[in-house]
Formats: structure tokens, C-alpha cells, sequence
């Protein structure tokens, strides 16, 4: 006969191997499914090193790539979109990195990210075969989904490099970038972080809608200025102050820069948020204005209208630093130091960026809804691409 107790142990004990037995199970399906994840990302080839199986000093070097191999990958980015407008930019501009490894030195060119209509599939391959495949390039990826995307993966196993086609799912546009994987250079130019000149390479229009940080592009760069001033919050000039008579001021500086020579404007207008504290009740607002971008200007007359149209405002130049990281550009920076806020232009080789913030402000109770942007006609470019 079976105690109490016996009957009592025996149910315990099957419930606690009932129990072991389902997490063992749960453990093995995680275990599978995470198995099945890598595989697959495995396979994919997009986590596959980009550099090439031949010894550095062996592969094509950095500036035989931008001579005799990009101008094709280049054409064929134009032959997939030409009879849907042409590409559209995604990013900044393409960019040489630098990498050392054992004393060997090694650049990746890293192209600029562009879009286009969607051509199909059985396209894309043909303008592959014609314009890419012959120079060393191989179809490492190829899939194409039910819903009618694809991805696809041009690679240069010996030197490197990989060209990346896609379309997204139940989109019509299609992604097109590239990058040269790890290479040496032979010597033929003084800086090879400079590109070689190309007019195709990268399309023009492209505006980041925040601005690009000196310090991504050189770690050496001094801090660059916050837009926060010194004063007490609540006894800082309004918000709506800073829109009736200080924006205007901006404006013109703006606009003496682009003049009216062909500009262009980052996807969102300027806006202004709201900002408070969870232990009191004040708020304050900030206004992040539309960032646009002209031609290369001369930074000493640049230096010289900003002086002249920001200095009587309350703004002074804080930063002024030119990096001597090609591609970086030459920062500057006028700052209210009381009330806070910045004026930024960036001076490039063949660009100049242009955007300013107010810094946190209380508002003045002088319109009903500080959220609102006092209307102005002329805080925003018409955006010449819509």
C-alpha cells in the first residue's frame, strides 16, 4: 500500500520531469531557430568579409579600381535606371576609409547610396553581365521573393569589393550601392583618402536632415559648441523673441550665401519642439531649421557676411576648424553664449551646408500655442527637386 507522502513525492516527481522535459524542448527549438538565423545570414553573403582572398599586395590597387573598374559599376547604375529618372541619392557623397593591420595599410572606397525605379529582375542580371561581370565580378547572391523584391550580390572574390542590388518589399524603387573592400594603394597619388575625380560617381541633391558630426569624420576634431546658452533658462530671450527678431537677421546670412547660384534642401522643414522637466512645470521650445546646401564658398568671405549679419544679434564665431580629413569639410559656428543657439556652415571642396538651431527657450505667453512657428515666408526654400 502507497503512503500519502509516497503519492505525494511521485506526483511532484512528474511534474518536475513534465517540467525539465519542456525546457529541454524550448531550449532545442531556440537553439534551432537561432541555428537556422545564422545559417541563413550566413549564406546570405552579406556577412561575408568583403575583402579579397588574394594577399593585399596582390589585389587591384585603390586607384586602379576608381580608373578602370568603377567607371563600370557606374555604368551600370545608369543603364538600370535611365528610362525611370535616373538615380536618386540616399546619402553623403562616396568615401575612402583607411585601415592598418600588421603594418599593412589598406583603403575601401564606400559609395554613396542611391535609389531608382524598380527595373525587373531578369533586367538587373542582363545590365550585370554586360557592364560588371567582366571584370571579375561574380552573381554571390541571388534571390528573388514572392512578393517580387530581390536582393542581389555582385562580388570580386580575388580583390574585394561587392556591388549590392535590392528592392525592398512591395516597393518600386530599387537600391544600388557598392563598396571596393580592402586594397592597397601603388603609390600614383599623394592622398589615396582622396578620390580620384569622376563626375558620375555621385549624384547630386542629397541634404542630411541633421547635422553631420566633425567628430564622425575626424576623431581629432575639437568638441564642437552645444547649442545650450548660459543663462538661466526662464531668464533667456523668448522663443518667439528669437523668431520676430533674430531669425530674420539668420535668414539673410542664409541667403547671402546661397545667393542664387542652384541650391538644395534636406526632406524636412524646420520644426520646433517642446521640452520639459518631469520635477516642475516649465517647458521650454527649440527650433531646428531646414538645412540646405549650395556651392563651395570661400570660407575668409563666408567668415566675413556671418561676422557682420550674426555679431549684432548676439551671436559670435565659437568654432573654426578646417579638417584636414578629406570630405570633412571646414566647420563653422556662431553661438548666443547667453541665450543659446548656433549658426553652422560647413565648407567643402565642392559644397557649403547651411543650418541653425535656437537652443532652449522659455516662451514669453505671446502666442497661444508655442508650438506653432510664428508664420514667416521665408524661414524655408522651396525644395527645387519637388
Amino acid at each position: 500500500m502507497v503512503s500519502d507522502s509516497q503519492s505525494t513525492r511521485g506526483v511532484r516527481g512528474r511534474r518536475m520531469k513534465f517540467f525539465w522535459r519542456l525546457v529541454v524542448v524550448l531550449v532545442c527549438a531556440f537553439v534551432g531557430l537561432f541555428w537556422y538565423s545564422f545559417n541563413e545570414a550566413l549564406h546570405a553573403n552579406d556577412s561575408e568579409p568583403i575583402d579579397g582572398h588574394l594577399p593585399l599586395e596582390k589585389r587591384v590597387s585603390i586607384e586602379a579600381f576608381q580608373r578602370d573598374v568603377e567607371p563600370h559599376i557606374l555604368s551600370a547604375r545608369q543603364a538600370l535606371f535611365e528610362d525611370t529618372g535616373g538615380a536618386r541619392p540616399l546619402s553623403e557623397g562616396s568615401w575612402v576609409s583607411s585601415w592598418v593591420l600588421l603594418d599593412e595599410k589598406s583603403w575601401n572606397l564606400i559609395s554613396q547610396e542611391t535609389d531608382g525605379g524598380k527595373p525587373s529582375a531578369d533586367a538587373v542580371y542582363e545590365v550585370m553581365r554586360e557592364h560588371v561581370e567582366p571584370y571579375g565580378y561574380v552573381l554571390a547572391k541571388d534571390r528573388i521573393y514572392k512578393d517580387g523584391s530581390y536582393s542581389f550580390v555582385w562580388r570580386d572574390y580575388d580583390n574585394g569589393g561587392a556591388v549590392y542590388v535590392s528592392s525592398l518589399y512591395q516597393d518600386q524603387v530599387t537600391n544600388f550601392h557598392y563598396e571596393s573592400g580592402g586594397r592597397p594603394s601603388d603609390g600614383s597619388v599623394p592622398d589615396p583618402r582622396v578620390l580620384i575625380p569622376n563626375d558620375f560617381r555621385d549624384v547630386a541633391g542629397y541634404v542630411s536632415s541633421t547635422l553631420p558630426e566633425v567628430s564622425g569624420g575626424d576623431l581629432n576634431a575639437p568638441f564642437f559648441p552645444e547649442t545650450d546658452g548660459s543663462e538661466l533658462l526662464r531668464k533667456r530671450q523668448s522663443i518667439e523673441v528669437f523668431q520676430r527678431e533674430v531669425e530674420p537677421g539668420i535668414l539673410s546670412f542664409r541667403d547671402e550665401i546661397v545667393g542664387d547660384s542652384p541650391y538644395y534642401v534636406a526632406p524636412s522643414s524646420s520644426e520646433i519642439r517642446r521640452m520639459g522637466s518631469p520635477l516642475t512645470s516649465e517647458h521650454w521650445f527649440e527650433i531646428e531649421s531646414q538645412r540646405v546646401k549650395c556651392g563651395p564658398r570661400d570660407v575668409g568671405r563666408v567668415i566675413e557676411m556671418g561676422n557682420a549679419r550674426l555679431n549684432p544679434l548676439g551671436f559670435v564665431l565659437v568654432y573654426d576648424y578646417a579638417s584636414p580629413v578629406p570630405g570633412v569639410g571646414h566647420y563653422l559656428a556662431w553661438k548666443d553664449e547667453k541665450n543659446g543657439g548656433l549658426v553652422t556652415v560647413i565648407l567643402r571642396q565642392d559644397n557649403t551646408e547651411f543650418s541653425y538651431e535656437s537652443g532652449a527657450r522659455p516662451s514669453d505667453g505671446s502666442v497661444p500655442d508655442p508650438t506653432v512657428l510664428i508664420p514667416n515666408d521665408h524661414r524655408d526654400l522651396p525644395d527645387p527637386l519637388a
